[in-house]
This record gives structure tokens, C-alpha cells and sequence, in this order.
């Protein structure tokens, strides 16, 4: 179905670029799931954009909580991770959530590649610069020397998001998912893609999915997931 085009007179959405300060992947998409069908070629370039450019600044020490600094043997083993995503799942308040969820976005952060990592930071400063050309190279640089990192394509994607290059945005975050089923981010933004071309059912299998690995997620308010299971299974009688 097609998307809102800018009005005339509006500024370039990637140009409209939001605080960076206190961003971390999970927000950004609860913010593109509460505004589904409401002008989102407008939002998604200012949404993303700045969460292009939190991703990227975001080392693993500065990802996880203050206080909790992340070592290499730690961010890198899958034991941990593994221990991290039970700890989200099984979370019994917000706070236990946030703690968790920081530690796993250190671990999508950490590529293994000094190289990749310093690429993708680069992409991101061309990112809040709005040059996406530039950002486009050095994240197809990083996927070159990381190829299997799921982080890079998740990124990738949300520049093309904000070029609203929907294709190439989804092909991009389905391959994130396909390297890392679990990343939440791309499963997010991801959904959210998916319900505003229509493609309501896999959306709604998309956030579900969400539901399981991070259940406090604020992408998961209660009203969009029940409107979303109405309009595609039917209410009961």
C-alpha cells in the first residue's frame, strides 16, 4: 500500500533529527509502532536517523549500565548473551529489563572487528550529517569485513529506511534477523515496516516474536497489539 510522500513544504524528514542524548534501540521503535499510518515516510526519516546515530556512538562499555563496565571475555561469549536474553524474558520489572537489555545491545554492538566497529561509528556521524551516501558506503564497508554481523545489516537498513528505500530496508533487516533471529531492534522496526504495507499477519508474528524475548518492551503497549490481532484473526465472540 503506499505511504505518505512529505507535504509540500515539509523538511526533509532525515534533516529533522532528534536528541541523541539518552537513546537506545529499544524507544525509537515503540515511537514508529504508536504513529503506524500516520505520515510514516515523515517520522521514519527523523526516527531513525537518530537512532542510526545512537546505535553507532554507542560502544559496548557505554551501552551496558553505569556502573557495570563490560569486559571482553564477557561481551563476547554466547553463554552470556544467552543469560542475558533469559534474564529479559524472565524480567519482573522495568528496571531488571533495562539492565538486561543494555548488556545484550553491548553484545549486538561488539562486531569482533576493531575495523567494523570504527566503520559502523563513522557511518553513524555521516548519519546525523544527513550525508547517507557516505553512511551507505561505510556500512556496506563494515558488512565486507564482518559479513556476519547482524548489527551492521540492522543498520544498513535503517539508513535506508531513512532514504525511504523500503526494498532495501527490508531485505536488510530480514538478513539481520536471518543472522540473528533474536535481535530485537530489527524485529521491531522490522514489525513495524511490515503493518504499514499492509502485511498485517507477519507484522503480528513479528511482535509476538518480540513479546517472548522482551516482554516489557515499550514497543509492546497492549493497545497495538490487541488492535493488531483484531484486524488480522477477528475479535471472539
Amino acid at each position: 500500500m503506499p505511504l505518505d510522500e512529505p507535504r509540500n513544504g515539509d523538511q526533509d524528514p532525515f534533516m529533522r533529527l532528534v536528541s541523541f542524548h539518552d537513546l537506545r534501540f529499544g524507544p525509537i521503535p515503540a515511537r514508529l509502532g504508536a504513529t503506524t499510518g500516520l505520515g510514516l515516510r515523515r517520522l521514519y526519516g527523523a526516527c531513525v536517523a537518530a537512532m542510526i546515530a545512537a546505535a553507532g556512538c554507542v560502544t559496548p562499555a557505554a551501552a551496558a549500565p553505569a556502573g557495570e563496565p563490560v569486559g571482553e571475555a564477557e561481551r563476547g561469549t554466547a553463554k552470556s548473551v544467552d543469560f542475558y536474553y533469559a534474564a529479559l524474558a524472565a524480567a519482573r520489572d522495568d528496571a531488571s529489563a533495562a539492565r538486561a537489555r543494555g548488556r545484550i545491545e553491548a553484545h549486538l554492538a561488539a562486531s569482533g572487528s576493531a575495523t567494523a566497529d570504527l566503520l559502523t561509528t563513522r557511518a553513524a556521524v555521516a548519519a546525523q550529517a544527513a550525508d547517507r551516501g557516505l553512511a551507505l558506503d561505510l556500512v556496506d564497508a563494515a558488512i565486507v569485513v564482518a559479513p556476519g554481523w547482524a548489527e551492521a545489516r540492522y543498520r544498513r537498513g535503517l539508513v535506508h529506511l531513512a532514504a525511504h528505500d523500503f526494498d532495501r530496508a527490508r531485505a536488510d533487516l530480514g538478513e539481520a534477523l536471518r543472522l540473528e533471529p533474536r535481535h530485537i531492534g530489527a524485529t521491531t522496526v522490522f514489525a513495524t515496516l511490515l503493518e504499514s504495507i499492509g502485511r498485517k499477519a507477519e507484522a503480528l508474528r513479528a511482535l509476538r516474536r518480540v513479546a517472548q524475548l522482551d516482554p516489557r518492551n515499550p514497543a509492546l503497549a497492549s493497545e497495538r497489539l490487541e488492535r493488531l490481532t483484531i484486524e488480522v484473526e477477528g475479535r471472539e465472540l
